[in-house]
């Protein structure tokens, strides 16, 4: 192969003059932005420190206004006609900070806008968009999305080859290495039967992945380094560095100076960065200790929040709208072939999606759209399941006792009142007949079967997730020793004692145990237990309100409402618990991150997994506690009919069926959600975008008269400043059209993705752990799933700025969730099986104590007698029914539980603990039988290690070679040095024996490597080893360096002074 940069390069990769620095040759890497204000003279000192600070890593910069006009640089030092232009100090509304030495920043003012509109900095959030803040951004056209401030400034920024191969070691980055045959790959079989679900082949092309090794800044021989050697590292991988040293760059504050003492210097926009800084800079910096660290104002998330910058990003590819140019770039391949509506049954571009957005996003979609794969099948089951019982309703016994033979059956009044009347049990025909729908032996048989789909589920996911990190090379990643938080270091440093880390050896702060860590664990225990009361509090509200409710319809004239009391209070209770469900959700996110914060996390995987835990522990309760109480508890609340004698009493279930209320709960939280949420996403943005289009439409008729005044002296400075540059680059000056897009795009947050994780994972309990009471929960959520990947990828393209999330290998602690919510399935659905359904109780009925074996007579045998003159109702019969197991009132112990309920009950459990152990069993040997890594992964990987193995011991060994090779040239460039040096001490009369030198020339020139390693013998200063050579990454054929860029500096000692050390 040609190049293997090209194997995990796509062909798409926008080169619009956009997102190049003005050379055309630079590619912007990261943006940061901040609104120009002439009287905050601080800020700009300390924006300036922090720019120094980055150009001293070697990142170059460029920083331009909204207009595209440069205001600052740090160019490479071969730009000679650019580096040496300066602007004169007479234009009195331009000002820059004095000039700096080579490698450092200058920065200088923005020139006055003609639109005097300067908006304050406020702090920034972290947190990721509410759904609000997405309607209003979707609702955003062309026009608007360049309708920013003019004040706005924009630094571009660049990570130096020196930079980035520093932190591709010491972030071990795989890069491919040379003369290597791709991966072999072996297509799908499923993937011939799936050709209609697959994009044009011929636009979404593979992305074949190379064999890889660590990066080694010593041993840059072994990887194929393309000619331009900036496309040796990815867009992501080079955002993924700079946004390292952004958040772990800082200033000292000691360096900042007085306000007072600021003046107007001579304007120097443009500075060369000839000497940046000296190689082992990067090095040093990373060895500081964290004490150093702590001194210092640390990372752009603390400048970011006190104002001095507004946004830190890396540039979106340009969209697909008339503002961008017409070529077919990543971004628009991801508009049209993945977030688009359109593709709704196709394949996902995962390859593409790794390449443009990195592993993390990746992998989250790769898992939404093979878990929503895997909902097909279980839906299909589901559907099947459902119309079984739908079949099976005409010749249902249990139906037939009802509806048809129910007026027969006198059943009690549902509350004490004289207003609740007798009714026969025939007014319960509806529900009985929707309570069959999934009340049968084959949901039974479907939940069985979803217990172990989510086992077999989890482990083919696992399955799939080591290929993907295999193939994105990630695999191998290691965990390397995660670095402080900066925002932790910025709260410690000056709230808590410092100590040495007996494992990295740095001096760090750290949290007293006693003292602060366990006043903090309290406070975070106690407020995660307080918010789970009062989520309990609130539903302890609905069931109050649904007593109320039903007996207030019990009390109801019409016989209708007060046979259909019991489903109103039920479909309007769940209503009222999903409007509480999303007003604590709000509570419960901003809460969560509160308490994290004040946690103090050392580092970022701590504070993630610590936010993550908690969040999901707050909604698993929010979501599901309604939803436990009706499956288990409720059913066991209730009393024997007119016994009490307060107004409201607990009847339990509503004519004893706990399974048709816990359907209604499930349909109401569940698709209710998903409906609400997608009416909100269509509807939202039409409202925005006419509030938008008016408000644009005011402003723009209220600035139209200060525009006029103003624009002639504004394109005056703008003419000259553009006519002092040179004519090469005043082609390329613009507009900055993609930094003012993204600019107004929404912030993704440090955790783009953890609601939609969240959501998914809410989702999934729902149909793992209460699919018997609603089977059809698979279905909804596989069409939920289906516009959900669709939605999320347009918010990412369209609607939120590019992402920098750090390189995973699998979705981190949601895989550890999915394993507790697989286990948690078993117990659940044993349980709702045995307790809330009334398969044991048919069971019982039909193998012990039916008379002929069938379910005839099933009705009769749930129900127990009353007397009729515990109410207060008129009526000639003398019993009445009520579901329960208990004695008749004519026993000698009346209205107590029977020898049959404790039958059931006892069966109950046995079901359950038969269910739990075969079940758990089973599992066991799934997750035993089926290997974490797919065979053909383990045969790839040993085949790569071999080749690897053999290219890395060639290129040594030709490495070497080189190496002796350079050796042999050096030590003749050394002999001739020395001739030379010789002849000089000749010719100035130095008092030194020529025959000693004759001798000593012959001696040389016979053996050359002995004469020189006798450097006592001639004086010779002894240097430090040759750095090692690198091969260029393009060459066919070894060349040989120039010496005098490589060599160490190498002197005599002054012979005709004895004493005098110094070189010559």
């Amino acid at each position: 192969m040609d190049s293997g940069v090209g194997c995990v390069t796509s062909t798409y990769t926008s080169t619009n003059p956009e997102l190049y620095f003005r050379d055309g040759k630079r590619k912007t890497d990261y943006v940061l932005a901040y609104r120009f204000s002439t009287s905050k003279y601080n800020d700009q000192n300390r924006r300036l420190l922090f720019l120094n600070e980055l150009a001293k890593q070697k990142i170059e910069i460029e920083v331009e206004d909204s207009n595209g006009n440069l205001l600052g640089a740090t160019v490479a030092s071969n730009e000679d006609e650019f580096s040496s232009l300066t602007l004169k100090p007479s234009f009195a509304h331009l000002q820059a900070s004095a000039p700096l030495h080579p490698g450092e920043y200058s920065e200088s003012l923005m020139p006055t806008s003609p639109i005097d509109y300067v908006e304050p900095d406020k702090p920034t959030d972290t947190r990721p968009p509410s759904c609000m803040d997405r309607y209003r951004h979707q609702a955003l056209d062309d026009k608007t999305i360049l309708m920013t401030p003019d004040n706005l400034v924009f630094v571009k920024l660049h990570a130096s080859w020196e930079a980035m191969t520093y932190y591709a070691e010491y972030l071990k980055m795989r890069k491919p290495l040379r003369q290597l045959e791709n991966r072999p790959s072996k297509p799908s079989v499923l993937k011939d039967y799936f050709k209609c679900l697959r994009s044009d082949k011929n636009i979404i092309k593979p992305i074949d992945s190379c064999c890889t090794w660590p990066f080694s800044l010593n041993r840059q021989y072994l990887f194929d380094i393309p000619e331009n050697k900036d496309e040796f590292f990815t867009a992501v991988e080079r955002a993924l560095v700079l946004d390292h040293i952004l958040r772990r760059t800082g200033y000292k504050s000691e360096d900042l100076v007085n306000t007072e003492d600021l003046y107007e210097p001579s304007i120097s926009d443009i500075v060369t960065n000839h000497d940046l800084a000296d190689e082992n800079s990067g090095s040093s910096n990373q060895a500081n200790s964290l004490y150093v660290m702590a001194t210092k104002n640390l990372g752009i998330t603390k400048l970011i929040s006190d104002g001095i910058f507004s946004a830190a990003y890396p540039l979106h590819e340009p969209a697909g709208n008339a503002l961008a140019p017409t070529e077919f770039n990543n971004r628009i391949l991801l508009q049209r072939y993945w977030a688009s509506y359109k593709m709704l049954f196709k394949c996902q571009p995962i390859s593409y999606i790794r390449y443009y957005f990195g592993e993390a996003v990746a992998f989250y979609f790769a898992w939404l759209g093979f878990y929503t794969a895997w909902l097909l099948p279980i839906a299909i089951l589901g559907i099947i399941v459902f119309l079984f019982g739908l079949m099976d309703l005409k010749s249902d016994s249990i139906i037939h006792e009802v509806c048809d033979l129910g007026h027969n059956i006198y059943m009690c009044p549902l509350c004490k009142s004289s207003k609740c009347k007798f009714w026969t049990l025939e007014r319960s025909c509806l529900r009985t007949k929707l309570m069959r729908l999934v009340d049968h032996e084959g949901t039974v048989l479907f939940a069985v079967v979803m217990s172990l789909w989510a086992v077999i589920f989890f482990e083919m996911w696992k399955r799939r997730q080591v290929s993907l990190a295999y193939r994105w090379n990630v695999y191998s990643l290691e965990p390397m020793d995660q670095p402080p938080r900066p925002e932790f270091m910025a709260l410690l440093s000056k709230m808590c004692p410092r100590k040495v880390n007996r494992l990295t050896g740095y001096v760090e702060p750290f949290i007293p145990f006693w003292r602060r860590r366990v006043p903090i664990i309290f406070l975070s225990f106690s407020t995660v237990l307080l918010t789970v009361m009062l989520t309990l509090a609130f539903l302890v509200g609905v069931v109050l309100y649904k007593l109320v409710i039903k007996a207030i319809l019990y009390r109801h004239q019409n016989p209708m409402v007060q046979s259909t009391s019991g489903m109103i209070a039920t479909v309007t209770g769940s209503l009222v618990n999903l409007v509480t469900i999303f007003f604590l959700k709000l509570i419960y996110d901003r809460m969560a991150i509160k308490l994290t914060d004040v946690e103090h996390h050392r580092t970022q995987v701590e504070y993630d997994n610590s936010l993550t835990l908690k969040l999901y522990l707050l909604q698993f309760v929010n979501y599901y506690s309604s939803i436990f109480y009706i499956a288990f508890i409720q059913g066991t609340t209730s009393a024997v009919p007119g016994s009490d004698h307060i107004l409201i009493q607990s009847t339990g279930c509503d004519q004893g069926d706990c399974l048709f209320e816990l359907f209604i709960q499930l349909v109401i939280i569940m698709v209710g959600k998903q409906i609400f949420s997608f009416i909100q996403e269509s509807l939202m943005p039409i409202l925005w975008k006419l509030f938008f289009k008016f408000r644009s439409m005011r402003s723009s008729s209220n600035h139209t008269n200060h525009n006029d005044k103003n624009s002639i002296n504004f394109n005056e400075q703008n003419s000259v400043t553009t006519s002092l540059l040179p004519a090469k680059y005043r082609s390329l000056r613009g507009r900055n059209i993609l930094c003012r897009a993204d600019f107004n795009m929404l912030d993704p947050g440090s955790r783009p993705l953890f609601n939609e994780y969240l959501e998914m994972m809410i989702q999934y309990g729902f149909i793992t752990m209460f699919v018997p009471a609603f089977p059809l929960a698979p279905l909804f959520g596989l069409l939920n799933n289906l516009f959900e990947i669709r939605g999320d990828a347009k918010k990412l393209v369209n609607q939120y700025r590019r992402p920098v999330l750090e390189r995973v290998q699998t979705i981190g602690i949601w895989l550890s969730i999915i394993t507790v919510l697989a286990s948690i399935a078993i117990r659940t659905n044993a349980c709702i099986i045995a307790f809330t359904t009334q398969f044991i109780d048919r069971c019982v009925y039909r193998y012990t104590y039916s008379p002929d074996g069938t379910m005839k007579g099933f009705v009769n045998f749930t129900l127990s007698y009353m007397s009729t003159t515990r109410f207060d109702v008129p009526t000639n019969e003398t019993y009445c029914r009520y579901d329960s197991y208990r004695s008749p009132p004519w026993s000698s112990e009346p209205y107590v539980f029977t020898s049959v309920y404790y039958h059931v009950l006892a069966a109950k459990f046995i079901f359950v603990f038969a269910f739990e152990t075969i079940a758990t069993i089973l599992t066991n040997v799934i997750m035993a039988a089926v290997p974490d890594v797919p065979k053909r992964v383990r045969k790839q990987i040993v085949h790569e290690t071999n080749i690897t193995n053999a290219i890395i011991l060639n290129a040594e060994v030709g490495n070497q070679q080189y190496n002796n090779a350079i050796t042999k040239d050096v030590n003749f460039q050394k002999i001739f040095m020395l001739k030379q040096q010789h002849q000089k001490l000749r010719s100035s009369n130095c008092n030194i024996n020529n025959e000693v030198i004759e001798n000593n020339d012959q001696e040389r020139n016979t053996d050359r490597n002995e004469i020189c390693s006798q450097s006592i013998v001639y004086k010779y200063v002894s240097f430090e080893r040759l750095p090692p050579v690198t091969l260029s990454s393009q060459s066919t054929h070894l060349t040989v360096p120039n010496l005098h860029d490589n060599r160490p500096s190498i002197g005599f000692e002054n012979l005709s002074n004895p004493n005098n050390n110094n070189m010559i």
